[in-house]
């Protein structure tokens, strides 16, 4: 193997028993990939309660378990921790979903298994999707890359429910305008109830019910004006 291979990074999300998409790591560089994680998970736990802005990059190391120059060998800035993160979830979305695509007969079926199992991904750790979420909504321009593909997937696993699809067999390119208006507002629906979810105004049921709710009166508008969805 050459010295390029050796170094390659390898990873392979992975699915825990109740279909969520887990992030595990093999090949030769895993115990730098288990550093990293970890360094994410870390100053994830430490901006709860508090803005990320706030966090000092010793403490993350400190907290962490690792020198600060190691932590700078892995991330120069937090704005890249930030962007490991939406990474991270950003790849194990992808793989929960083309392992598993959204299930049910009907488009608002679909949406609803999606949408549920989104929301429990995100959810079942909080801290970790408060960072998200306040990420999507500020300016982080070194992370455009990353916010940038993260939006891509999830249009994608939007437009494969709505056709019944997997969605890893659906290009940008193919979308509709139907489908990239339905999308665009069933995904708005879904951001606001997390942004009243993190701030504990809903639960995770209520978050899911009104996406399906804006769903449904989505889908018949789309009906009665030829929007075309196919």
């Amino acid at each position: 193997m050459n010295q390029s291979a050796k170094g390659r990074r390898q990873s392979s999300p992975t699915e825990d028993r109740s279909g969520d998409a887990v992030l595990r790591y093999k090949g030769p560089t895993r115990k730098a990939e288990e550093r990293r994680s970890k360094i994410v998970d870390v100053a994830i736990k430490l901006a709860r309660g508090r803005s990320f802005e706030a966090i000092g990059l010793r403490e993350v190391a400190d907290e962490a378990g690792v020198a600060l120059g190691t932590l700078y060998k892995v991330f120069s800035s937090k704005e890249e921790i930030i962007g490991a993160a939406v990474d991270l979830q950003t790849r194990a979305l992808r793989k929960q979903f083309e392992r598993r695509p959204a299930e049910g007969e009907t488009r608002i079926e679909r949406l609803e298994d999606l949408f549920a199992r989104l929301t429990r991904a995100m959810c079942k750790r909080p801290s970790y999707a408060r960072v998200i979420i306040a990420t999507i909504t500020a300016d982080h321009p070194e992370i455009f890359a990353q916010l940038l593909e993260h939006e891509g997937e999830m249009n994608r696993i939007v437009v494969a429910a709505l056709r019944g699809e997997s969605p890893e067999l659906v290009l940008t390119e193919s979308f509709t305008d139907g489908e990239r208006q339905v999308t665009f507002l069933v995904r708005q629906i879904w951001f606001a109830g997390l942004v009243g979810w993190s701030g504990g105004l809903f639960n995770q049921s209520e978050v899911v019910q009104q996406v399906v709710s804006g769903a449904e009166l989505i889908l018949a508008g789309a009906a009665a004006t030829g929007l075309d969805l196919d």
